[in-house]
């Protein structure tokens, strides 16, 4: 590509023909992006997508499905899109290519927000409920004293104030033992990012975010 793609986690919206998929990506450029999901399109396909940077409205692209590199560890696909210069300006000072005056360059792209809610998690082998202790748009830490194996698929139902349980899957990309947990003095657990919803999922996990936001409650 020639352009700096770098690894981001951030929440995206993608179409193909009626299916709608929310999921999350792995890495982001201005001209294309790493989408982590459990069953991705086929090579060559076409798909609208709908990126959620931090701060700010949508960017909305079309996208062409690549073949990936063979390299990825993830689960998903690489879209490489066509957008606008307004677009890519915005994808670019999201990531950090471009430097924003009075706002520190950050690498997170999400903030992290302290909270605590039950979540129902399981795999194909188990399926138990426990709490959660933070969460992002993209993501969620759970604290349990038996946290599934790295890039386990997990489905999750997050118990959000307000309503009823919404339903996902997302898959571990951070795991503390409990051992571990008593050496570094953390919650054991697993970090787990957002690979598959649907609509509803994502408003949710958004509306909570705000008000977590509005409270200042970050992690």
């Amino acid at each position: 590509m020639g352009v700096a793609i770098r690894p981001y986690v951030v929440p995206v919206r993608f179409t193909v023909g009626t299916q709608v998929v929310q999921a999350t990506t792995g890495a982001l450029g201005v001209d294309s992006a790493f989408v982590c999901c459990l069953v991705p399109p086929r090579q060559g396909e076409h798909v609208s997508m709908r990126f959620y940077l931090a701060d700010d409205r949508p960017v909305e692209v079309t996208a062409k499905v690549r073949s990936r590199t063979g390299r990825e560890s993830a689960m998903g696909f690489w879209a490489d899109f066509v957008a606008d210069k307004m677009d890519r300006s915005r994808i670019a000072r999201a990531i950090g290519l471009v430097e924003q005056p009075g706002r520190p360059n950050e690498r997170r792209a999400t903030p992290r927000y302290a909270a605590r809610f039950a979540v129902r998690f399981g795999t194909v082998d188990e399926f138990r409920r426990e709490y959660a202790t933070n969460i992002s748009a993209g993501g969620l830490f759970i604290r349990t004293e038996q946290p599934p194996e790295m890039d386990s698929v997990v489905d999750v139902a997050l118990e959000l104030p307000g309503g009823q349980p919404v339903e996902g899957k997302a898959v571990v990309v951070h795991r503390v033992t409990p051992q571990e947990a008593a050496q570094r003095k953390v919650d054991p657990g697993i970090g787990v990012q957002f690979v598959h919803g649907d609509d509803r999922f994502r408003e949710r996990i958004d509306q909570f975010v705000a008000t977590l936001s509005a409270k200042g409650t970050t992690a």
